[in-house]
């Protein structure tokens, strides 16, 4: 007997879905930021690992925000993963031509750093939902 899940209603669009994912990757990058911004000031980190906290606040905020969208949208995961990815990196280009006049420097470092944070997060929600399947046993009547 095959058991059907019912559909609650609970999931969101995919624009709502990836607006959601895009605010949780903005937030958690200025967060992050204030907190390295904060550590440097009080002297815990160096002025050279700056680079190195910046890679991390990437690649962290790339895969909570794609964890975000794929969770409100519940379908086509590795799809909204990869369009979350690119909807942070597009934020990322359009905050650099804003404040920083359209210096783009790094940014093919920041791309990889969101495609490899937005790739980490669809390979775990590929993984979710796969669950060993039992098929039914035959049973033979004794004669």
């Amino acid at each position: 007997m095959k058991i059907n899940k019912r559909s609650t209603g609970k999931a969101k669009s995919m624009p709502a879905g990836l607006a959601l994912g895009a605010t949780g990757s903005v937030g958690i990058t200025l967060v992050m930021s204030a907190v390295g911004a904060k550590l440097m000031d009080a002297g815990a980190l160096k002025e050279g690992t700056i680079g190195y906290i910046a890679m991390v606040i990437l690649l962290a905020a790339a895969m909570i925000g794609a964890f975000i969208s794929a969770g409100c949208i519940k379908r086509q995961r590795l799809l909204v993963c990869g369009l979350s990815g690119l909807v942070y990196y597009v934020i990322l280009l359009s905050m650099t031509a804003l404040f920083f006049g359209g210096q783009y420097q790094g940014m093919g470092v920041t791309a990889l750093m969101v495609l490899c944070g937005s790739g980490l997060a669809a390979l775990t929600e590929a993984r979710q939902g796969r669950g060993v399947q039992q098929r039914g046993k035959r049973k033979i009547a004794a004669r």
